[in-house]
């Protein structure tokens, strides 16, 4: 009886067996440690807000405060020298170079009539890439040539109700130049201004004039050289500039959000910096793109794919002599390289343009050498060469029967070789027969 009575008290004492969560009671845990994280920021927020009582920005940045219409806006104003060294050009040396080429690298007509001390750089800082009517450009910097200082000039805007004032006064200063300088402006930071003037209610007019927007003329010159045609990879590789204690453009718009929620301007310096950083290597990318091109002295120092390029442009624009010195410049910077090959192609249309047909010939004879089954290009040259200026027409016919051996050529150019075979079949009595062509051997 009393072993019984024992295993009943130890019964008694031993703890019910745990009960599993219900889905509630998980549901109820989580929502409490919520809670906790939220109390948490919140706290944290509370002693982030705490009011700023520190330097305004106009005591960290040369400027002033601009009083519109309706609101008080913040105008950054900074002077340099005409001789002032940004990398390894001075600012001034833009005025000594030939505008006009500006006009062809872009197609734009309008813009071989520029001119510097016509001409405004502009630059935009914003709360976002999307461009969308939701981002606004907070920071608009631009640039131009005063009394042979140049002047930046830097629209800051703290919340929107300084918005329409900013713009209004940033137009009247635009309307003030004949030509707009931009890096990537016309993909992002013109259309984007255009909807916010338009917003804002002022019209867009103001930025409705030629247009250079440097990427372009920068891609058609380096982007066989360089990894990136970014800005600041121009900056490094070509202008000479590291920059220093500047800020990742990526991190820009989280400073302006926390310059808004906190009121302190102390990292808004660094954005300010960098937005003149912008603007002061377009005035210097100007006057280096002008450099490669019309200065051949200057060309040949640049690199071998970089020479490529500018002849292409120079033989576009009926230069001859030019894209020939720049394409022989090219071929010794790259010997024995991927490129060489379609170097040698347009050193040849310049020999062939300029009546040199003996380099020519020379020249489409080395093209075969180095990848006879490449492209027909080397072959119908030298087939035309035969046929029209030594009238061989068994030799241009052998020419044309070898450039059929390629291989994946297209039907029309099939057609094209079988049409010029059967014109010097009509125009040589020995041509008898593609086969006596072929028998004919290299020639």
């Amino acid at each position: 009886m009393s072993d019984l009575r024992a295993r009943l008290n130890r019964l008694k004492a031993k703890p019910p067996a745990a009960m599993p969560p219900t889905r509630g009671n998980l549901i109820a845990e989580l929502r409490s440690q919520m809670d906790r994280v939220m109390r948490a920021e919140a706290q944290k927020r509370r002693v982030e807000a705490a009011p700023y009582d520190g330097p305004g920005i106009d005591a960290l940045v040369p400027g002033a405060f601009h009083k519109g219409e309706d609101a008080e806006f913040f105008v950054a104003r900074v002077k340099y020298p005409p001789d002032y060294y940004h990398g390894n050009r001075r600012l001034d040396s833009i005025f000594e170079k030939q505008h006009e080429l500006f006009g062809e690298l872009t197609k734009d007509p309008a813009l071989a009539e520029m001119t510097p001390g016509q001409t405004v750089f502009i630059d935009t800082e914003t709360t976002g890439l999307s461009g969308g009517t939701g981002t606004y450009a907070f920071l608009i910097g631009i640039g131009y040539f005063e009394d042979e200082n140049f002047v930046v000039e830097q629209f800051l805007m703290r919340n929107a109700s300084e918005e329409p004032d900013m713009l209004a006064m940033l137009s009247e200063r635009l309307v003030q130049f004949r030509t707009l300088v931009s890096f990537n402006g016309k993909s992002f930071d013109l259309p984007l201004m255009e909807s916010r003037l338009i917003l804002c209610r002022l019209t867009p007019e103001v930025l409705m004039r030629p247009h250079l927007d440097l990427l372009y003329p920068a891609r058609r010159i380096w982007k066989r050289s360089l990894e990136s045609c970014r800005l600041g990879n121009l900056e490094q590789e070509l202008l000479g500039i590291e920059r220093v204690d500047d800020v990742p453009g990526e991190l820009i718009p989280g400073i302006y959000f926390d310059f808004l929620r906190r009121g302190d301007p102390t990292r808004m310096e660094r954005v300010f910096y960098h937005n003149q950083l912008d603007i002061l290597s377009m005035v210097t990318l100007t006057a280096l793109i002008t450099d490669v091109i019309s200065d051949r002295a200057a060309s040949c120092r640049s690199d071998g794919m970089a020479q490529y390029s500018v002849g292409r442009i120079h033989l576009e624009q009926g230069r001859v002599a030019e894209a020939e010195a720049a394409f022989t410049e090219a071929l010794k910077a790259c010997p024995y390289s991927d490129q060489e090959w379609e170097i040698l192609r347009h050193l040849s249309v310049t020999y062939k343009r300029s009546g040199n047909y003996a380099m020519a010939v020379k020249t489409w004879e080395e093209m075969i050498g180095l990848d006879a089954r490449r492209d027909l290009f080397p072959w119908i040259e030298l087939a035309k060469y035969y046929e029209h200026r030594v009238r061989d027409y068994r030799r241009a016919a052998a020419l044309a029967v070898q450039a059929m051996e390629i291989p994946f050529l297209s039907p029309f150019e099939t057609e094209a070789i079988e049409y010029r075979l059967q014109r010097l079949r009509r125009k040589g009595e020995g041509v008898a027969s593609l086969s006596d062509a072929a028998d004919d051997g290299d020639g």
